[in-house]
């Protein structure tokens, strides 16, 4: 680089960090689950976070306490069974936290507030939870993280994309990418532009049906698959189909919130 491509360069991050510094004047830093300053989340939330025992969850939805009961999968696999799938959908599933406060603020900073800096730490808690759930639990997810070949993610539909600017969950898997090592596949692409957080369980059931179109070749390869909240799990499910009817050979799911 020449002296002005360096003097560039240095007035570009000068004028970066003096536009930094002026956002951070008119709205200073606070976190997204209680409001306390200078942190995007405290320490505080972060110990408030009900953390799902991967020992004990449900395989194939990610609720907790998957090996007394699930009242969402009939069927579904007990603590220590590991059937090679359970129903259409995700090989396994696993779920970080159940979707209780802190965690619902946290997420609608990010997603619908455009604090789009809380998706590096969104990312390396999802990496903590599956090397936590290999640790912990290898004989039910053993290979969640280390075995798989690349990551990719639940994207959201083109009006939602209009609404908030960017998709959610590919910045959230570019920055687990980044700290796994796996590389990026952007395979999914969300038809329709219903939002389904307003629809009940069989409305999600029904919106979610046939919505994915695998639009990369993902033959032979075993994902993992990111989404932030599986609530009833029809979206999880039908993105993990259209994986697998393409020829993924093994797709398992990982989230960073459970409905329950």
């Amino acid at each position: 680089m020449d002296a002005r491509g360096w003097i560039g360069a240095r007035a570009g991050a000068v004028r970066e960090r003096l536009q930094a510094a002026l956002l951070e004047a008119l709205s200073p830093t606070r976190c997204a689950g209680c409001e306390r300053r200078d942190v995007l989340i405290c320490d505080a939330c972060l110990a408030r976070l009900a953390l799902i025992d991967p020992k004990t969850s449900c395989l194939a939805c990610g609720a907790p306490f998957g090996s007394l009961i699930c009242t969402e999968c009939a069927g579904a696999p007990r603590a220590g069974e590991v059937p090679p799938r359970v129903r259409d959908g995700p090989d396994r599933v696993l779920a970080m936290a159940v979707f209780a406060d802190p965690l619902p603020r946290i997420i609608r900073a990010y997603k619908d507030g455009g604090e789009r800096r809380l998706a590096p730490l969104i990312a390396q808690m999802l990496v903590d939870c599956a090397e936590h759930a290999e640790e912990v639990a290898s004989e039910r997810y053993g290979g969640i993280l280390t075995a798989a070949d690349a990551v990719t993610f639940v994207p959201v539909t083109a009006r939602a994309w209009r609404r908030r600017g960017f998709d959610h969950m590919e910045d959230i898997a570019r920055a687990f990418a980044a700290e796994t090592g796996l590389p990026v596949v952007d395979a999914l692409v969300k038809r329709g532009s219903a939002d389904q957080r307003a629809l009940g369980r069989t409305g999600r059931q029904a919106s979610a049906r046939g919505a994915y179109e695998v639009v990369a070749d993902v033959g032979g390869e075993r994902l993992l698959l990111l989404d932030d909240v599986i609530t009833t799990g029809a979206t999880i499910a039908a993105a993990a189909s259209s994986l697998s009817a393409s020829g993924a050979a093994r797709v398992d799911a990982l989230a960073a919130a459970r409905v329950w």
